[in-house]
């Protein structure tokens, strides 16, 4: 499968005569200080035994979290139906009866009804399970700047887009740009198209976890916003920033356009950090499976560079 250029969010001068191609990012110093930090939270080893469960992240599934309330209901099983439903604990898992402690946090509903299914084969021999979030307490976004209610808003199982989240906060403020609209995430900052979505129907960017959508007024001097995409840092070269367009790009087909193969790859996300062996890495059961997003940062390795990581 051949994937279609990407295009690159640098605009390349005239002078140069360059092509579009993979190019440094001008507005980097040099330093690639910022690729050698970790995430703070959770570095997971990806491989072929879990790329499943994080397969589905790149589109709109929503991963259950700490805080979330599911309700279980299982044919020949009424003893699973509680009416307060089942609480996520800290430590990821919900207890349920007959079957103890199962897993939830950072999977999506799919993925822990098969798991419930899949242990309750010790008792029937067909089980059939529904099983629903009835409350999100787990992931939030916060709206501020020029909108009429600065807000704390709770993400669900619905995508929630940028202009959803502007609305639910009120719409505009008189005053605000409405070209001064970025996301800030993880320590980016990412610009938000507001004029191509209000004058030409482009669409718009869903939040994520963490997200802070901040509607400025106009800056003098200019901006720093930083561009969407992808960061793409190899140890010593300087980095490189690539659009992922409209269509969905996983790991192996942009080390693929790159020419960035033979490397360890860590994929830096919001609180997580995903590391991918050189195999794993372009493996289409592996890194062909994991679809990138906007504003994820990969650093690229020697194998002797990166720290054995424990499987889970």
């Amino acid at each position: 499968m051949k994937l279609k250029p990407l295009a690159l969010l640098l605009a390349l001068t005239a002078a140069t005569g360059c092509t579009m191609q993979a190019a440094d990012v001008s507005r980097q110093s040099g330093s690639d200080a910022w690729a050698y930090e970790t995430a703070p939270n959770t570095v997971i080893s990806v491989t072929a035994d879990n790329i499943a469960q994080f397969a589905t992240q790149a589109g709109d599934v929503y991963l259950v979290g700490r805080g979330d309330v599911l309700q279980i209901h299982a044919i020949d099983a009424p003893e699973l139906t509680t009416p307060a439903g089942y609480l996520v604990e800290r430590d990821g898992a919900i207890q349920v009866p007959f079957l103890g402690r199962v897993a939830a946090a950072e999977r999506d509903a799919t993925t822990i009804r098969a798991e419930i299914e899949r242990r309750l084969r010790r008792y029937l021999p067909d089980p059939q399970v529904e099983l629903r979030i009835i409350e999100h307490n787990a992931r939030h976004v916060s709206v501020i700047g020029d909108v009429n209610r600065p807000t704390r808003q709770t993400l669900t199982s619905q995508p929630l887009s940028v202009i959803d989240a502007i609305n639910a906060a009120g719409g505009f403020a008189p005053r605000a740009n409405m070209r001064g609209v970025s996301i800030l995430r993880s320590g980016q900052q990412i610009a938000v198209d507001m004029e191509g979505f209000l004058n030409h129907g482009r669409s718009l960017p869903n939040l994520r976890d963490g997200d802070v959508l901040q509607v400025a007024r106009p800056v003098r001097g200019g901006s720093d916003t930083a561009p969407a995409g992808v960061q793409m840092q190899i140890a010593g070269q300087p980095a490189r920033v690539f659009d992922l367009g409209q269509r969905p790009v996983t790991l192996a087909q942009l080390l693929a356009s790159a020419g960035a193969h033979g490397r360890d790859v860590q994929v830096m996300r919001g609180q997580t950090t995903y590391h991918f062996d050189t195999q794993n890495a372009v493996n289409p059961a592996v890194g062909g499976r994991f679809a990138l997003l906007d504003g994820d940062r990969l650093v690229l390795r020697e194998a002797a560079q990166v720290p054995r990581l424990a499987q889970r």
